[in-house]
């Protein structure tokens, strides 16, 4: 009985051990993922907040009938659509396709269907970065450079 006395009082600071193990890493990991989470919004903010600056460059001078293009802007153009391809969502990058296949395959730019595309691209968007969302594209329309000036 003295054996099964001593296997019990091992097991059971073997079992302390572990809850007090787990107690420690468990949170340490929980912070861990929480801190990843956080950067990896904020490196999303920053691919989006980019992407839209190049957009809203190349619309405004779109808008005022002056060209769009050079290597500088291409190359800007590439960075910023790169970014989105790291840290978009899936939903974000299908948005994306669509609105460029749509503008690639002789789509009107400017028209209802590339409006409601972009407004769409822009939708998914603020869904990635603010999670569900009751914002539809139509309570967006006015803040699509498509829309308004």
């Amino acid at each position: 009985m003295n054996t099964d006395t001593n296997f019990l009082l091992q097991y059971k600071e073997i079992v302390v051990a572990l809850i007090a193990v787990f107690g420690v890493v468990i949170p340490y990991l929980m912070q861990r993922n929480k801190e990843y989470k956080l950067k990896l919004v904020e490196q999303k903010i920053a691919a989006y907040s980019e992407f839209l600056r190049d957009f809203t460059e190349s619309a405004i001078l779109i808008s005022h009938d002056e060209e769009v293009g050079g290597k500088e802007a291409d190359r800007q153009r590439m960075l910023a659509r790169n970014q989105l391809l790291l840290y978009g969502s899936d939903d974000v990058i299908r948005a994306y396709d669509k609105w460029v296949v749509f503008s690639d395959s002789g789509g009107k730019g400017g028209s209802d269907e590339d409006v409601a595309l972009f407004g769409s691209l822009l939708l998914k968007i603020r869904q990635d970065i603010v999670g569900s969302t009751r914002v539809t594209v139509n309570d967006i329309n006015n803040l699509n450079p498509f829309n308004r000036g």
